[in-house]
């Protein structure tokens, strides 16, 4: 029991050091809190208000100054004794033990610190713009009456730089200097905010003024100077072109100079009212306009020094491919008395020549044109670099023909040589079918024969008339070589059919009294062969009865005889 006491009173005098403690603290914090206070009231903000009051403020400046003042007058009458009440009041309740009032009354405190801390720093932060406001525009007045000064003297002493332009930029600087009069009042009678929106339209329009000042003597000196300058020149020019035998296609030249000369006139009055962009836009047209007229007389110049430079070469270009053309034409018609000629390689020279006339024509008129009277230049190079395009092609095209017409010779020589070997091959053929001394010849090898030895006769009748087709020549040749190769493969069949059916029928004697079959096929397969003269058929009835008494014979013998064989076919 006694423990359960002791406890309890240890307990108390905890609970009992820590609100001593805690009221310690809470003493302490509104301490604090009315330094603070003390601090704030210390802040620079009514010596502000004072020393903005004396600028004369006027209009909605010195309204917001008025609001300012409203706004620090409700601070310093209401927020500084509302804290020192709640201090006073925070002290009680921590003496009196209201620990919870106590902290109530510190947090109130706290608050109204930083209500005041915050509208002093609003306040204050209105009354340094105010000020700054007040300070630029005063130094702003300053600027500008000297920048109008500036304007002023300039206009005075360049006023010929600006041309027509000077009355205008002068009216546009008086109302400049009346507007900024107005402004400098209006700063004078601290108007601030009135007085921002007029300087902003003052900075503007001077800015406006200035781009002109500094862009119009170059815009001036290109219609005053240079234009009428390059269009003399231009003038001039032209007129020494014209005395000098030049041309130009639908000669615009002296209008196009007036109706420039025209262009810079009005322009010069678009000037004078400040148009500006109007102005330079006119002004990249017209020049452009003189830079085509240069273009257009120099293109002349420098087509008259190509002509003069090669109007001889293309005339004598002409000469060559005419002599050229007359020389085809002389081989065409000799070649044409021996050769069919398929390409119609006459037409083609004669239309060459054709167009080598109508060039002929076309050169010597501009030759007579250069002589005697005035010439586009331009339009007789682009003539002149045609007609050689077109001498290049006939040249071209002659050549072509040449070399086809001379392949003729080479092609009768080469069919010549080509039947020479058909006839020889024929020959040797024949000779090796009597060599065989065969019984006879199938009546069916013989037509063909014949069909081959007749169309290498045709053939060779054919190469010896007066005037030879070469492409129905060529056209015969290969059907030949085709029937050649067909006529020797029918000769080879021949000949292995009948040597090897007359080596069976010999090696299948020795199975004739032994074997019926053998010997009534041997019986046959002679028959064939000595009165049918049908060889394959004879080897076909032998080989068949030699294999049925004795398989792979055949074969055998067959590849003797092929490894014994020694004539071509």
């Amino acid at each position: 029991m006694l423990d359960v006491l002791i406890g309890i009173i240890v307990v108390a005098i905890l609970i009992y050091v820590g609100i001593v403690l805690y009221q310690r603290y809470l003493l302490k914090q509104i301490t604090d809190l009315q330094n603070k206070k003390s601090d704030l009231m210390d802040l620079p903000v009514a010596s502000e208000l004072d020393e903005v009051g004396n600028l004369n403020l006027a209009g909605s400046s010195l309204e917001e100054y008025q609001n300012l003042q409203d706004d620090y007058r409700n601070v310093k009458n209401n927020k500084f004794p509302e804290i020192d009440e709640l201090a006073e009041s925070g002290q009680q309740n921590v003496n009196d033990m209201k620990i919870f009032d106590a902290r109530s009354d510190v947090s109130g405190i706290k608050d109204a610190i930083q209500v005041i801390q915050s509208e002093s720093d609003r306040i204050q932060a209105a009354l340094d713009q105010i000020k700054q406001e007040n300070e630029d525009q005063q130094n702003e007045v300053k600027v500008l009456r000297h920048k109008y000064q500036t304007l002023r003297k300039t206009l005075l002493a360049k006023n010929m730089t600006y041309g027509p332009s000077i009355d205008m930029l002068n009216d546009s600087l008086e109302r400049l200097e009346n507007a900024f009069e107005n402004f400098a009042k209006t700063v004078e009678s601290g108007d601030h905010k009135k007085a921002e929106s007029q300087l902003q339209q003052l900075q503007s329009s001077t800015k406006v003024l200035e781009d002109q000042l500094e862009a119009i003597p170059e815009l001036y000196i290109q219609l005053n100077e240079d234009f009428p300058g390059q269009l003399d020149e231009i003038k001039n020019g032209y007129t020494q072109l014209i005395n000098h035998n030049y041309a130009f296609v639908d000669d615009e030249i002296p209008n196009d100079i007036e109706d420039i000369s025209q262009k810079i006139k009005e322009n010069i009055d678009t000037l004078s009212n400040l148009r500006l962009d109007a102005v330079k836009g006119n002004n990249d047209t017209i020049a452009s306009r003189i830079d085509n007229l240069y273009d257009l007389m120099q293109t002349e110049i420098d087509a008259r020094t190509e002509v003069d430079g090669g109007f001889q070469t293309i005339a004598e270009y002409i000469e060559h491919a005419e002599k050229q053309s007359h020389t085809l034409l002389i081989e065409i018609d000799r070649l044409g008395q021996s050769y069919v000629l398929n390409g119609n390689e006459d037409g083609q020279a004669h239309d060459l020549e054709t167009k080598l006339q109508d060039i002929r024509n076309e050169h010597d008129q501009d030759a007579e044109a250069i002589t005697n009277q005035p010439v586009v230049y331009s339009e007789i190079l682009q003539r002149m670099h045609d007609e050689n395009d077109q001498l290049d092609e006939i040249e071209s095209k002659q050549t072509a023909i040449n070399e086809s017409i001379q392949k003729l010779i080479e092609e009768e020589k080469d069919s010549r040589r080509t039947l020479h070997q058909f006839d020889l091959e024929i020959h040797e053929i024949k000779r090796h079918i009597e060599n065989l001394n065969l019984p006879g010849i199938p009546a069916s090898y013989m037509d063909y024969f014949f069909v081959v030895s007749d169309e290498i006769e045709k053939l060779s009748s054919n190469m010896n008339q007066v005037k030879i087709d070469m492409k129905q020549i060529d056209q015969q040749l290969g059907m030949i070589d085709k029937d050649m190769q067909s006529l020797a493969k029918k000769t080879t069949e021949l000949t292995d059919n009948a040597a090897l059916s007359e080596q069976i029928i010999q090696y299948t004697n020795r199975y004739r009294h032994s074997n019926e079959t053998v010997d009534n096929a041997s019986k046959r397969a002679q028959k064939l062969f000595d009165e049918d003269h049908d060889y394959a058929q004879s080897l076909s009835v032998i080989s068949r009865a030699l294999e049925s008494v004795e398989p792979g014979m055949v074969d055998q013998l067959t590849d003797s005889y092929q490894k014994q064989k020694n004539t071509q076919y």
